[in-house]
């Protein structure tokens, strides 16, 4: 009965090894952290971070399975229904005498059910191991340790009806054995009514089905009693779905109590059959109502026992027998005494029960640890890979706009330098180890000026190098500031740029960048800024990047060759000076805007900015020339970027994206500043090993056996 062996090639599921790789943060761990600190973690960790209530159920359906197999030799039938459904009834059947002395029963409130009630054979309980297994799984299931049931009548009738009036004792179940039930091998979970009203505070209708759903889980088999006129009663179909839901592979069996011979055995079978198939009822029984003398042809029991139950001081005990669709196969025709009910427990084939209980403990356990658990985990982890994606691009885009010379379009012709002071050093040196005679003796002449003028006047301070860069800072600060040429960076100008590019939406780990007067906006918004301040001043100390000096020196001659003569006189025989001062000019932009502010410009803004047209359209128009700037540009970008990262607490490029830089490709370098902890709240990152992924699929296969 209920189902056949398993297939030999099933796989039993190990639940210690697999206990073992669930919890291991070591070499077999499920996450790989690597962002804001390197480690690994377990996949139970990180479940319980996310859902605390998916990790329990993990352990719960592990905990299930293991001690399943060692209760398999000792089922239990959970008997639940209605109010006044006769299921208390139907357990006394099974019970001696005085165990169904010790039961409660009646139609009147003071005689319903409102515990639990677990029935067991009284051989268990001298088996001590068995015993505390038993105890144990009751707890486990319930949430709490049982009560045993008193010896006492009236104690034990009022532990049933629970006539203390304790709302919280439904979660405490009663235990009771009976000798009688050893010759049957199997327990009984007498069920509370499913139905209860709520004002008697003995626990509402909801919080009795999902203890219902808990208890269930004891259980190998589902039996649900109800009454001939509940076939359309939503409660007996909440009934049937608890148990399908709960425990897919145990086996279900209706029991209809208390019909009436105008409905024969047929009937019944014709009004719930439609019910059972849509819940994977395997049987209905049926027990016809011993008050009515019409009844006695539907008893299937020896005329003693009839007339004992037409008897009014009898104590009657309902007969159940298994209904089928053919009438002829039903009572008033004779049936064998193995379709009766009570031939149940001698009819159960503990092999096959056990392992249909096995497989639905399995396959509780296969979709709490990949559908309700890893699921979880591996969106988490694809969600941080999405939001950190996000977050870097929005930097990057951030980075550009400082680090990139766009078109009106939006097309990036070529990055930008930051001026740092060893930049402008290097690009000096090889100006003056590179030019040609006449540049170098306008630097000399103007010296010699000075000396004789004393350096006093306006007129020889203008042509001093000096006050030609002073000249010089003033013209490249006002087209700088007017974005003619390059671009100056500020914390609030690089605030700006992260806003521009969706701050609030890709780094959702800071707090709103706000504009309004509300003194948390004000502080939120304080926060970013000194952020930000943070990143430049960090950039500027950190930034080591040079230009090729061999490239930087051929490219510098090549560009003093091709200066046409008349831009050469234009020059005022001083165009190496005019070049140290747009240089120096560059330096002395901080003076005016301050510590906290970077000076970004390829080599031609540089030129074209302070009047030096050829110089620009030269540079720009060279392929070794613009390729030298281009080089130490794409540094400065990777590190700039990386010090964003650093910064707002994101992970770094793990693999170095490309831009597109005049309609060509290029990928940016691995940055050479060292990463340091993060200015505030950061962006955490990880990932899936598929190490732990292939084993946990050979410990656990996702689609069952059948997945092979």
């Amino acid at each position: 009965m209920f189902g056949s062996f398993r297939d030999s090639d099933d796989d039993v599921i190990d639940w210690s090894g697999l206990h073992s790789l669930l919890e291991d943060d070591d070499r077999r761990a499920a996450i790989e952290r690597s962002y804001p600190t390197e480690g690994r973690d377990s996949y139970l960790s990180a479940l319980r971070r996310l859902d605390a209530r998916a990790y329990d159920d993990v352990l719960a359906a592990g905990r299930k399975l293991q001690t399943a197999e060692k209760l398999s030799q000792w089922p239990t039938v959970a008997v639940a229904g209605m109010l006044n459904s006769g299921k208390t009834s139907l357990v006394a059947t099974f019970l001696s005498e005085s165990g169904r002395a010790r039961t409660l029963r009646g139609s009147s409130n003071s005689e319903g059910t409102h515990r639990f009630v677990l029935w067991l054979p009284s051989a268990w309980r001298d088996d001590a191991e068995l015993w505390g297994l038993l105890m144990s799984r009751i707890g486990d299931a319930v949430g709490n340790p049982p009560e045993m049931l008193s010896d006492d009548l009236d104690v034990a009738h009022g532990q049933y009806n629970n006539r203390d009036g304790n709302g919280l004792a439904l979660n405490v179940p009663l235990v009771a054995t009976d000798p009688a039930l050893d010759a049957t091998g199997i327990g009984l979970l007498d069920c509370p009514d499913i139905v209860s009203d709520a004002d008697l505070l003995l626990g509402s209708p909801l919080q009795r089905r999902e203890l219902l759903g808990r208890a269930a889980t004891l259980c190998s088999a589902f039996l649900v009693v109800t009454s001939a006129e509940s076939s359309r009663d939503g409660t007996l179909g909440d009934l049937l779905r608890i148990a399908a839901d709960l425990m897919p592979g145990v086996p279900r069996l209706l029991a209809v109590n208390k019909v009436r011979p105008k409905q024969t055995p047929d009937l019944v079978y014709e009004t719930f059959s439609p019910l059972a198939r849509s819940h994977g009822i395997e049987s209905i029984y049926a027990a016809y109502d011993f008050e009515i003398p019409s009844s006695r042809p539907f008893i299937p029991a020896t005329d003693a026992v009839v007339a004992s139950a037409f008897d009014p001081d009898a104590d009657p005990s309902p007969v159940f027998f298994s209904i089928r669709e053919n009438a002829d196969e039903n009572p008033p025709a004779s049936i064998g005494d193995d379709r009766l009910l009570s031939a149940l427990p001698q009819r159960l084939d503990r092999g096959a029960l056990f392992e249909k209980f096995r497989l639905a403990l399995q396959n509780s356990l296969r979709t709490a640890v990949w559908e309700d658990g890893f699921k979880k985990i591996d969106l988490d982890a694809d969600g941080q890979v999405a939001i950190t994606a996000k977050a870097q691009d929005c930097l990057l885009q951030s980075a550009l706009e400082f680090f990139a010379h766009r078109e009106v379009g939006g097309e990036v012709t070529e990055l930008r330098l930051h001026q740092s002071e060893r930049i402008i050093r290097q690009l000096s040196e090889s100006f003056a180890v590179t030019a040609p005679w006449y540049a170098r003796w306008g630097v000399r002449l103007n010296a010699k000026v000075r000396r004789v003028f004393g350096g006093a006047g306006d007129f020889v301070r203008q042509l001093t190098p000096s006050a030609m860069a002073e000249r010089a800072a003033g013209e490249i600060k006002d087209k700088f500031r007017r974005g003619e040429y390059g671009g100056l960076m500020t914390p609030e100008r690089l605030l700006q740029a992260i806003d521009r590019y969706g701050g609030e939406t890709s780094l959702k780990h800071w707090p709103p960048i706000s504009k309004t007067s509300d003194t948390t906006d004000t502080a939120n918004r304080q926060q970013w800024l000194e952020a930000a301040e943070a990143a430049i001043l960090r950039f500027e100390r950190d930034d080591f990047t040079s230009l090729d000096p061999r490239r930087l020196d051929e490219a510098v001659a090549q560009m003093w060759t091709e200066v046409p003569t008349h831009q050469k006189l234009a020059a005022g025989l001083t165009p190496l000076a005019a070049t140290f001062a747009a240089l120096a000019g560059v330096l002395m932009i901080p003076l005016d805007f301050g510590t906290t502010v970077i000076a970004s410009a390829s080599i031609p803004e540089l030129f074209a900015a302070l009047g030096l047209g050829a110089y620009a359209t030269i540079w720009a128009g060279g392929q070794s020339t613009r390729s030298v700037g281009q080089q130490a540009a794409r540094q400065q970008l990777a590190d700039f970027h990386a010090v964003l990262c650093d910064t707002f607490g994101v992970s770094r490029f793990k693999k170095l994206p490309a831009i597109r830089v005049r309609g060509a490709s290029e990928k940016l370098v691995v940055s050479k500043i060292v990463a340091r902890e993060a200015f505030g709240p950061t962006l955490p990152l990880c990932k899936v090993r598929d190490e732990f992924r292939q084993e946990l699929k050979k410990l656990l296969p996702r689609g069952g056996s059948s997945s092979k």
